[in-house]
């Protein structure tokens, strides 16, 4: 049978990926095929077979709807006994953002 064949090349600087090499490299070359197929399939699966942006744009949609039910939830005049203002707040919201652009 003539399949796709992919190379995978692991990382000896980092510790996590030296092992999942040894594990690989402890399974018979069948078992190693199955485990890998059964890996990919399971995150696609379940989900978690995500991009660094699919993640950071999640971050910020759930980021922003938690500030969003923030505004909504608290009072007008809640911060300003605090002496925050809304311009305040609404910086302090976008240095939030802002900072999530750092992951990114």
């Amino acid at each position: 049978m003539n399949g796709l064949r992919f190379t995978v090349r692991f990382r000896a600087d980092l510790e996590e990926e030296c092992q999942a090499a040894e594990y690989l490299k402890s399974l018979k070359h069948g078992d190693q095929n199955r485990f890998l197929v059964e890996a990919v399939l399971s995150a696609i699966k379940g989900g978690t077979a995500t991009s660094p942006d699919g993640i950071r744009q999640i971050i910020r949609e759930e980021l922003a709807a938690a500030l969003s039910a923030m505004a909504i939830a608290m009072p007008a005049n809640a911060g300003q006994g605090a002496n925050a203002s809304t311009d305040e707040q609404m910086q302090d919201d976008q240095s939030i953002l802002d900072d999530l652009e750092l992951f990114g």
